[in-house]
Protein backbone atom coordinates (compact mmCIF):
# COMPACT_ATOMS: atom_id res chain seq x y z
CA UNK A 1 0.00 0.00 0.00
CA UNK A 2 1.26 3.50 -0.82
CA UNK A 3 2.22 5.91 1.92
CA UNK A 4 -0.29 8.72 1.33
CA UNK A 5 2.10 11.34 2.66
CA UNK A 6 4.83 10.27 0.24
CA UNK A 7 2.47 10.20 -2.74
CA UNK A 8 0.64 13.44 -1.97
CA UNK A 9 1.00 16.16 -4.61
CA UNK A 10 3.50 18.88 -3.99
CA UNK A 11 2.10 21.74 -1.97
CA UNK A 12 3.29 24.22 -4.61
CA UNK A 13 1.19 22.45 -7.25
CA UNK A 14 -1.87 22.49 -5.03
CA UNK A 15 -1.44 26.18 -4.18
CA UNK A 16 -1.33 26.99 -7.90
CA UNK A 17 -4.87 25.65 -8.33
CA UNK A 18 -7.85 28.00 -7.89
CA UNK A 19 -8.62 28.75 -4.24
CA UNK A 20 -12.29 27.89 -3.97
CA UNK A 21 -12.92 28.40 -0.25
CA UNK A 22 -11.22 29.61 2.92
CA UNK A 23 -12.29 28.92 6.49
CA UNK A 24 -11.14 29.13 10.12
CA UNK A 25 -11.75 25.87 11.99
CA UNK A 26 -14.14 26.64 14.83
CA UNK A 27 -14.97 24.63 17.96
CA UNK A 28 -18.07 23.12 16.33
CA UNK A 29 -15.80 21.31 13.82
CA UNK A 30 -13.78 19.57 16.54
CA UNK A 31 -14.53 16.02 17.71
CA UNK A 32 -13.73 14.12 20.91
CA UNK A 33 -10.19 13.43 19.59
CA UNK A 34 -9.38 17.14 19.54
CA UNK A 35 -9.18 17.51 15.77
CA UNK A 36 -11.54 18.31 12.90
CA UNK A 37 -14.22 15.65 12.50
CA UNK A 38 -14.19 13.78 9.18
CA UNK A 39 -17.61 15.08 8.13
CA UNK A 40 -16.25 18.62 7.90
CA UNK A 41 -13.67 17.70 5.25
CA UNK A 42 -16.62 16.98 2.96
CA UNK A 43 -18.40 20.15 4.10
CA UNK A 44 -15.37 22.34 3.33
CA UNK A 45 -15.05 20.74 -0.11
CA UNK A 46 -18.75 21.33 -0.73
CA UNK A 47 -18.24 25.04 -0.02
CA UNK A 48 -15.69 25.09 -2.86
CA UNK A 49 -17.94 23.56 -5.51
CA UNK A 50 -19.76 26.74 -6.54
CA UNK A 51 -16.59 28.83 -6.90
CA UNK A 52 -14.88 25.92 -8.68
CA UNK A 53 -17.71 25.58 -11.20
CA UNK A 54 -17.56 29.35 -11.77
CA UNK A 55 -13.77 29.18 -12.30
CA UNK A 56 -14.29 26.69 -15.15
CA UNK A 57 -15.84 29.46 -17.24
CA UNK A 58 -19.00 27.51 -18.01
CA UNK A 59 -21.91 29.46 -19.54
CA UNK A 60 -24.01 30.96 -16.76
CA UNK A 61 -27.08 28.93 -17.74
CA UNK A 62 -25.28 25.55 -17.54
CA UNK A 63 -26.76 25.16 -14.05
CA UNK A 64 -30.30 26.45 -13.69
CA UNK A 65 -32.09 26.16 -10.37
CA UNK A 66 -34.79 23.53 -10.67
CA UNK A 67 -33.72 22.57 -14.21
CA UNK A 68 -30.03 21.56 -14.27
CA UNK A 69 -27.63 20.61 -11.49
CA UNK A 70 -24.99 18.16 -10.29
CA UNK A 71 -25.31 15.00 -8.19
CA UNK A 72 -22.38 13.42 -6.36
CA UNK A 73 -21.55 9.89 -7.50
CA UNK A 74 -18.29 8.98 -5.80
CA UNK A 75 -15.87 10.48 -3.31
CA UNK A 76 -12.48 9.29 -2.06
CA UNK A 77 -10.90 11.29 0.78
CA UNK A 78 -7.31 10.88 1.93
CA UNK A 79 -6.55 12.38 5.34
CA UNK A 80 -2.93 13.55 5.40
CA UNK A 81 -2.64 15.78 8.48
CA UNK A 82 -4.75 16.73 11.48
CA UNK A 83 -6.59 20.02 11.49
CA UNK A 84 -7.22 21.71 14.82
CA UNK A 85 -9.38 24.50 16.20
CA UNK A 86 -8.25 27.96 15.14
CA UNK A 87 -6.39 26.80 12.02
CA UNK A 88 -6.98 28.78 8.86
CA UNK A 89 -7.51 26.48 5.90
CA UNK A 90 -7.93 26.96 2.18
CA UNK A 91 -9.58 24.67 -0.35
CA UNK A 92 -7.94 24.46 -3.78
CA UNK A 93 -9.66 22.57 -6.58
CA UNK A 94 -8.55 21.12 -9.89
CA UNK A 95 -10.37 19.51 -12.80
CA UNK A 96 -9.01 16.05 -13.61
CA UNK A 97 -11.34 15.30 -16.50
CA UNK A 98 -14.86 15.13 -17.83
CA UNK A 99 -17.00 13.13 -20.17
CA UNK A 100 -20.33 13.94 -21.77
CA UNK A 101 -22.17 13.87 -18.42
CA UNK A 102 -19.66 13.83 -15.56
CA UNK A 103 -16.92 15.91 -13.93
CA UNK A 104 -13.88 14.40 -12.18
CA UNK A 105 -12.15 16.82 -9.83
CA UNK A 106 -10.07 17.01 -6.66
CA UNK A 107 -10.43 19.35 -3.69
CA UNK A 108 -7.39 19.83 -1.47
CA UNK A 109 -7.51 21.29 2.02
CA UNK A 110 -4.35 23.13 3.03
CA UNK A 111 -3.46 24.34 6.53
CA UNK A 112 -2.39 27.93 5.92
CA UNK A 113 -0.89 28.11 9.43
CA UNK A 114 1.49 25.23 8.78
CA UNK A 115 1.66 25.41 4.96
CA UNK A 116 0.78 21.71 4.91
CA UNK A 117 -1.55 19.61 2.81
CA UNK A 118 -4.23 18.21 5.13
CA UNK A 119 -6.39 16.20 2.71
CA UNK A 120 -7.25 15.34 -0.84
CA UNK A 121 -10.89 14.81 -1.78
CA UNK A 122 -11.34 13.20 -5.19
CA UNK A 123 -14.88 13.31 -6.55
CA UNK A 124 -17.01 12.57 -9.56
CA UNK A 125 -20.34 14.32 -10.12
CA UNK A 126 -23.07 13.75 -12.70
CA UNK A 127 -24.78 16.54 -14.65
CA UNK A 128 -28.53 16.19 -14.07
CA UNK A 129 -31.80 17.24 -15.63
CA UNK A 130 -33.65 18.17 -12.47
CA UNK A 131 -37.10 17.97 -14.09
CA UNK A 132 -36.67 14.26 -14.94
CA UNK A 133 -34.10 13.48 -12.19
CA UNK A 134 -31.99 11.74 -14.86
CA UNK A 135 -28.50 12.35 -16.12
CA UNK A 136 -28.08 14.85 -18.93
CA UNK A 137 -25.43 15.55 -21.56
CA UNK A 138 -23.52 18.82 -21.29
CA UNK A 139 -24.35 21.20 -24.14
CA UNK A 140 -21.60 21.63 -26.77
CA UNK A 141 -20.65 25.11 -25.48
CA UNK A 142 -20.22 23.76 -21.94
CA UNK A 143 -18.20 20.80 -23.23
CA UNK A 144 -15.88 23.21 -25.06
CA UNK A 145 -15.37 25.21 -21.84
CA UNK A 146 -14.61 22.03 -19.91
CA UNK A 147 -12.07 20.94 -22.53
CA UNK A 148 -10.33 24.34 -22.31
CA UNK A 149 -10.34 24.23 -18.50
CA UNK A 150 -8.92 20.70 -18.47
CA UNK A 151 -6.16 21.74 -20.88
CA UNK A 152 -5.32 24.69 -18.62
CA UNK A 153 -5.05 22.42 -15.57
CA UNK A 154 -2.93 19.92 -17.51
CA UNK A 155 -0.62 22.67 -18.81
CA UNK A 156 -0.08 24.01 -15.28
CA UNK A 157 2.07 21.01 -14.38
CA UNK A 158 -0.43 19.80 -11.76
CA UNK A 159 -0.15 16.03 -11.49
CA UNK A 160 -2.80 14.79 -9.07
CA UNK A 161 -2.29 11.54 -7.20
CA UNK A 162 -5.55 9.72 -7.92
CA UNK A 163 -7.18 6.88 -6.03
CA UNK A 164 -7.79 4.72 -9.08
CA UNK A 165 -11.38 4.28 -7.89
CA UNK A 166 -12.67 6.93 -10.32
CA UNK A 167 -12.17 6.72 -14.06
CA UNK A 168 -14.03 8.50 -16.83
CA UNK A 169 -13.98 7.83 -20.53
CA UNK A 170 -12.76 11.19 -21.80
CA UNK A 171 -14.91 13.08 -24.26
Amino acid sequence: MNDLRASAPLLEQVLSLPRTHQHTIGPDFIDQNGHMNVMFYTALGNEGIGPFIKSLGLPSDTFEEGRRGMFALRQVISYLAELRQGEEVAVHTGLVGHDAKRLHFVHYIVSLNRQQLASSDERVAMYMDMTTRRSAVFRPDATECLARARATFAASGWKPELSGAIRLKES
